[in-house]
């Protein structure tokens, strides 16, 4: 009898574990984790919409990419350095577009569908990375700036 109890036991432990790695409280998109020549990048969460299994949440960040982090500190780049930009958290985006930015033309430079490394600029410069993703819960914008010396 006790052995039943502790297969019991042991089979509830396992399917309350499923159930928290599906991450049920989330109310956010994942952040992507981004790095130039292995150093962390910081990045900032713009306008989202994401719905989880018990709660959903909206955020507007009234205002575009550039406006959102041009004040910010700036991660410090050299011409052509190699730039990372990967979801590491669950649930995985379906799809993502990054977009590079001019903080003093405020115009599109490049946009980027596919990625697994991305060279940043070789003109020195301020430049803002925007990055939309889209997941089957919602989508969510990023964007980090960067100064290319």
């Amino acid at each position: 009898m006790k052995r039943y109890v502790w297969i019991g036991l042991i089979v509830i432990a396992m399917a309350i574990g499923w159930f928290l790695s599906l991450d049920p409280f989330r109310h956010q998109p994942p952040e992507p984790t981004v790095t130039i020549e292995g150093r962390d990048v910081k990045v900032y969460t713009g306008t989202y919409s994401w719905s989880g299994m018990f709660r959903g949440e909206t955020a507007d960040a009234k205002a575009e990419a550039i406006d959102l982090v041009k004040d910010d500190p700036s991660t410090l780049a050299k011409p052509e350095d190699r730039l990372m930009i990967r979801f590491e958290e669950e649930p995985t985006p379906k799809s993502f577009t990054i977009v590079l930015w001019s903080v003093e033309d405020k115009k599109e430079i490049k946009t980027y569908k596919k990625t697994g490394q991305i060279t940043v600029p070789s003109t020195p410069g301020r430049y803002v990375y925007q990055i939309t993703a889209d997941w089957k819960e919602g989508d969510g914008d990023f964007a980090f700036p960067i100064e290319v010396k």
